[in-house]
């Protein structure tokens, strides 16, 4: 039921011209089938009504099946571009700790692979109904000439039927297999791009990436999926024995039994010739919804539903909340048992921050300092401790929301668009080309609408132009994560001694997380991490 409401759902009129074509050109095959029949037995005389027939006959079966199958490519289409849209809604609504948890290679093979795999499935349903049609007017003809012929091919191909189910469950687990390894083997693919320097400095890392990890992956991908094929051809190839026994039957062992006129049997043999393709095309159902139901199940894993449709988010606010106080008390994080890594705890954290104040959050590497910064701006959600903004709890999904929409923040693993997301171009004009040549890139960068003439900078450009982006959304806290690390000497100076001074005397809110302790004193305040902790003030 679920499949058929996503059809209506995303085919619309597309699905019912696919459907009706598909019946018309169905039907046209059946009656080009009992046409033939009749023709071998027809006077001379009327031969010539019957090659009119039989013209029209075709041209109606090459009409709709041509519109049906050019129907249903335009929903395929359709429909995986929709079902992509509605997981990546559910993606990002997703907390961003589950997020992390499954890894970017294992969300890549959701998007690609399995949601067209959904998507092919869904949309090929039309045609089996088309091909059921065909093979029910096929087996209506054969029980009008003989009941008891159609009543023995039913058994018989029933039990083809049979043979062909029973090791698809073989199929599903080898399947089943394949996928999970085959996510590992997108994992690595990721890896190399991430890792292209390392391994082109390293010939031994190199080798050894090819040799141990990324070979054997690639050759056990290669035999699970082999494994799978040969099983789902041997039984594609059995059932279509048993089909072409079934017309052996017909030919050699019914008329034994059965008294059977010439044109009776002749009518029975043309009808289960013309069958046998659209009854293949049936039998597909069983590979086909194995592999559906395994995309399902993948994407289940990571919580996401197929056949939920999520609406999309509301517009953005035209201006930010008004941003007063952030007390934390006692907040805590805890990340779960990872493989064989022990979950463990971060915090509790203790602090608060005011408007307009510039804080900088110092610690050794590992001491927890961007899971404090996720958990200030509402992308971790605490798991003990109370948050505080502006004198009210935050404590649901939708408050922690709201939170979000008052930092703009530059992590160190965040990536660059090509576009400017979320500004008008009206706004860009008007702000864009002043802001770039503050932060010193106007002599390499431009913008064309919302499009970053180009972005491909040094690391320290790339993170300026992150910087760009995050302060033409306007927020009143600017959160930015070790941002510093990869500008050169100059720049670094500017940037701590008059670019952040200048953007708090805004009125901007700014946690900076550094390294850089020759510039500390540029800070309001400085809290300092260790082992997940804040260590109490000096003095």
């Amino acid at each position: 039921m679920q499949v058929w409401k996503i059809l209506v759902r995303y085919g619309g009129w597309r699905l019912l011209l696919s459907t009706l074509s598909g019946l018309i050109g169905g039907a046209a095959l059946a009656a080009l089938m009992r046409l033939v029949h009749r023709a071998l037995t027809l006077p001379a005389a009327e031969l010539g009504s019957a090659v009119i027939q039989f013209a029209a006959l075709i041209v109606a079966y090459f009409v709709g099946t041509a519109l049906s199958e050019h129907a249903l490519n335009d929903t395929a289409e359709r429909l995986q571009r929709e079902l992509r849209q509605n997981i990546l809604r559910q993606l990002v609504a997703t907390p961003l700790r589950r997020l992390e948890s499954f890894g970017v290679p294992r969300l890549f093979g959701i998007l690609g692979g399995h949601v067209k795999t959904v998507a092919d499935y869904v949309c090929w349903l039309p045609n089996a109904v088309v091909n059921l049609a065909i093979v029910a007017g096929c087996f209506g003809y054969m029980a009008w000439l003989s009941p008891a012929v159609f009543g023995f091919n039913v058994a018989f191909l029933g039990l083809a039927a049979a043979c062909y189910v029973v090791p698809q469950r073989t199929a599903q687990r080898i399947g089943r297999a394949a996928s999970a390894v085959w996510d590992r083997h997108v994992g690595q693919m990721h890896f190399s791009l991430l890792a292209s320097r390392v391994l082109l400095l390293s010939r031994a890392k190199r080798l050894d990436f090819i040799a141990r990890h990324f070979r054997p992956t690639g050759a056990e991908v290669r035999v699970l999926n082999r494994r799978h094929r040969l099983i789902n051809l041997l039984a594609e190839r059995f059932a279509e024995a048993m089909v072409l026994g079934n017309v052996a039957c017909l030919l050699f062992v019914l008329p034994r039994l059965l008294t059977l006129s010439p044109a009776t049997l002749t009518g029975l043999l043309l009808a289960a010739v013309f069958v046998r393709a659209p009854l293949k095309s049936l039998l597909d159902v069983f590979p086909r919804t194995q592999h559906a139901r395994l995309s399902i199940e993948r994407m289940r894993e990571v919580g996401l539903e197929v056949f939920v449709e999520t609406p999309a988010e509301a517009p953005a606010p035209a201006a930010s909340p008004e941003f007063r106080e952030l007390v934390f008390d006692g907040v805590t994080f805890h990340y779960e048992k990872d493989h064989d890594q022990a979950g463990f705890a971060v915090g509790p954290f203790s602090l608060r921050l005011r408007a307009g104040e510039m804080v900088f959050v110092v610690g050794g590497n590992g001491a927890g300092k961007t899971t404090l910064a996720k958990l200030l701006c509402g992308l971790y959600a605490p798991a003990a401790g109370t948050v505080v903004l502006n004198g009210a709890v935050v404590d649901t999904d939708d408050e922690r929301a709201a939170l979000r929409e008052l930092f703009a923040a530059v992590f160190a693993e965040d990536p660059l668009f090509s576009h400017v997301l979320g500004a008008s171009p009206g706004a860009l004009a008007a702000r864009g080309g002043a802001l770039l040549d503050e932060l010193r890139l106007a002599a390499k960068v431009s913008l064309r609408g919302t499009e970053f003439s180009t972005t491909d900078l040094s690391q320290g450009q790339r993170r300026r132009l992150s910087l760009f982006d995050a302060l033409l959304e306007d927020r009143p806290v600017l959160l930015l994560d070790e941002w510093a690390a990869d500008q050169d000497p100059e720049f670094r100076q500017f940037f701590y001694e008059r670019f952040l001074p200048g953007l708090r005397a805004q009125g901007k809110t700014i946690v900076v997380i550094s390294h850089d302790d020759r510039y500390f004193p540029c800070a309001d305040r400085v809290i300092r991490l260790d082992a997940g902790q804040i260590e109490p003030a000096a003095g």
